[in-house]
């Protein structure tokens, strides 16, 4: 009975030290999308984040034209989360988007991708 509580103690305080670590290394970006138009491209950003090696967490800024991404330092690194976005078609401060990609963007959002003035209707 001693060694199974023991055991069940350190197999808490390891596992509570893995969280603790992760947490730790974690670094806050917040990346402006001036190609961001409507709610028709929250799809394709969400996706892309979820999808990024890294990326623990996110939360877009329609009013900024921004998403802030927490991601594990290591894995990753803000200027690879700008260019996973613009691979899908997201215009980014430091990137241009993926031609291809903004072909697949909802008809309003395509303009705005390709650094036009449209007339977004979402």
């Amino acid at each position: 009975m001693k060694k199974t509580v023991i055991i069940l103690i350190i197999s808490i305080a390891f596992l509570s030290g893995n969280a603790f670590a992760q947490k730790k290394n974690t670094k806050t970006a917040e990346i402006a999308i001036p190609g961001y138009c409507c709610k028709g491209l929250n799809k394709t950003i969400e996706n892309t984040l979820a999808y990024e090696r890294g990326v623990v967490e996110w939360t877009l800024n329609p009013e900024k034209k921004s998403v802030t991404v927490v991601f594990r330092d290591g894995k990753t690194t803000a200027d690879k989360i700008e260019k996973a976005l613009a691979e899908n078609g997201v215009r980014t401060a430091n990137h241009k988007p993926n031609p291809r990609a903004i072909e697949k963007l909802p008809a309003c959002c395509q303009p705005a991708a390709k650094g036009e003035s449209g007339n977004c209707k979402h």
